[in-house]
């Protein structure tokens, strides 16, 4: 009589429990080849027992499998090595009697262990490899070896190197054609990668045929000889090419590195990269590592992550920009530490849009973990990408053209709602302040005031997506009404000769030609400013009218300097009006 899929698994997890076998590669190993000369033996050794010292409390002797923790999932991959074979279900041959490992997945509600999570770019989406709703029996009995790309082979070969028993993947570990097991699951995809022992990145892959494994560039022997000493040989190779990490800290900015590292140019990876523990890096050139406490690659060349992009502060370390989850207090609540915290996530902000993402309706749920982590800062309720603390200055983002950024899907496709800068599909940048005292001079002089806000989640996720009509920014400022006369590097207004405003959209806002809009002031100029563009409240958002006594924004006006005293009268004249922003 031929077993159920329920009796093949059933048996697949009793037999996996029994006659599991690894070569776990102990720590103690590691150190002894280190010493040896092996670069990555000395990355992986001491790179792993920095972080377990510091942040585990584990010895730096014992073998990596030391603690068993609790794995936030449904799902996960493990490998098991089965010596028997069993009864073929569904007419196919499930398991075959053999010594090469392969994997299954498992269910891991409330388990306890371990496990390896891989951070990979798809690529086209066809050509990954899923679990599906027709595939998840099987899957969980066996996946062929045929079905996994070169990407998962690799990371799966790694974890078993590792001695490492089980491997997150997220498209084998969420079924992809259930809506509501990939809503459910993506909600803890953060969890999932702040959970992992250790993440695997494939930096240098584009897609699942790139995998982890690259041909290196040789180096060259050459027979030398000192006085007075026996000949003996020198190896010389070129300069490892560092140009991953430029990727990893700018984005799609990163134009020379986008090429070789799609990895560092995905909105979804950001997250994985902000929230992992400890990431190991397989680029085309080397291994890298990077943990809380250590950035470091095979060469010993890393400290080029040290220098800063584009804003007077880098992402070498950016697990650092996390709020300490150890606290025992709720939350963080003096001033200087929220001030310091609403400029870190305002770059974020910044870095997360120079970012890809395939499907825009994901913006919000993609940035879920990392907002999640920030939970903890005391900077109050978050709405759809921003905090209540200090919120009108947070409604100063600009957009910047950037025809690096792919476009994917329709223009009118809800993202987010039009307040919030995550409802951007190009770069967005925020103006810088200095310090609590500074900050609290720009509150001071803000003009626009915060009536109500809320931003209702589609899902569980009370950080995930949010829907469009029930998510909305109700604010008073000082307005102008003016109409749109035409486009010239922005959008010409009608009341100010040469003024334009930065369109929220990367392409040309043909359809507010002739339309009325207004111009709601954010706040005034301090004397002490030179210009207004100095100033973070000393801006406009520009709204339209969608009907139903409803607004949306399109862009952010920054007056010319030789406009300055006329829009500050005018400003000053202005009624305050109140509107309700979708």
């Amino acid at each position: 009589m031929q077993e159920t899929a329920e009796e093949l698994i059933a048996e697949a997890d009793k037999q996996s429990d029994i006659v599991f076998t690894t070569d776990a590669v102990l720590i103690s190993k590691m150190f002894a080849q280190a010493k040896l000369g092996c670069p990555l033996c000395h990355l992986l050794a001491y790179g792993i027992t920095i972080c377990l010292d510091q942040s585990e409390g584990l010895s730096a002797r014992g073998p990596l499998l030391l603690h068993r923790k609790y794995i936030p999932r449904t799902a996960r991959l493990g490998f098991e090595t089965l010596s028997q074979s069993l009864t073929p279900a569904f007419g196919f041959e499930v398991f075959k009697e053999r010594a090469q490992p392969f994997c299954r997945l498992v269910e891991s509600a409330g388990a306890a262990g371990q496990y390896v999570a891989l951070s990979h770019c798809w690529g086209d989406p066809a050509t990954v490899p899923k679990t599906t709703r027709e595939t998840i029996l099987k899957h969980r009995i066996k996946i062929p070896d045929a079905v996994l790309s070169t990407t998962f082979t690799h990371a799966i070969q790694i974890t078993r190197g590792l001695g490492m028993r089980y491997i997150w993947i997220d498209a084998l570990c969420i079924v992809q054609n259930d809506p509501e097991d990939w809503a459910r699951e993506a909600a803890k995809m953060g969890t999932v990668y702040s959970e992992s022992f250790l993440t695997i990145a494939a930096a240098s892959a584009s897609d699942g045929t790139g995998g982890c494994f690259h041909s290196r560039d040789g180096g060259k022997e050459y027979p030398y000889r000192h006085p007075g000493q026996q000949e003996t040989n020198i190896y010389i190779r070129l300069p490892v090419d560092h140009s991953f990490f430029d990727a990893l800290s700018a984005g799609v900015q990163a134009h020379r590195s986008v090429e070789r590292f799609s990895l560092a140019t995905r909105k979804w990876i950001f997250q994985e990269r902000m929230l992992s523990r400890r990431v190991l890096y397989f680029t085309r050139h080397e291994l890298a590592w990077e943990c809380r406490t250590e950035t470091a690659c095979e060469c010993d060349g890393a400290d080029c992550l040290a220098t800063p992009h584009n804003s007077g502060y880098t992402l070498a370390k950016p697990k650092s920009s996390f709020p300490n989850t150890t606290l025992s207090v709720p939350g963080v609540q003096n001033m200087s530490a929220k001030a310091a915290y609403i400029e870190r996530w305002a770059i974020l902000a910044e870095e997360y849009s120079s970012r890809n993402l395939s499907y825009p309706a994901d913006a919000l749920i993609a940035l879920s973990g990392v907002a999640r982590a920030f939970d903890t800062a005391g900077l109050g309720h978050y709405f759809a990408g921003m905090w209540e603390f200090a919120l009108p200055l947070q409604l100063a983002w600009r957009t910047v053209y950037d025809p690096e950024l792919e476009t994917h899907g329709a223009l009118t496709d809800y993202t987010a709602p039009s307040w919030s800068w995550v409802s951007s599909r190009t770069r967005v940048t925020y103006p810088r302040f200095k310090g609590p005292d500074d900050l609290a001079r720009r509150l001071q002089y803000c003009c626009a005031e915060i009536l109500t806000i809320s931003s209702k989640p589609a899902t569980a996720d009370p950080f995930g997506h949010v829907l469009e009509y029930e998510s909305i920014l109700e604010f008073s400022a000082p307005a102008l009404q003016t109409t749109v006369i035409g486009l010239d590097h922005g959008i010409t207004l009608l009341d100010w000769p040469h003024q334009v405003f930065d369109c929220d959209s990367n392409a040309s806002p043909t359809h507010l030609v002739g339309e009325e809009v207004w111009i709601a002031c954010l706040g005034r100029r301090r004397p002490e400013e030179e210009n207004w563009q100095q100033n973070t409240s000393g801006c406009s958002v520009v709204l339209h009218e969608v009907g139903g006594g409803l607004y949306k924004r399109v862009g952010l006006l920054l007056p010319w300097a030789d406009q300055e005293r006329h829009f500050s009268k005018a400003v000053e004249e202005a009624p305050r009006v109140t509107f309700r922003v979708i």
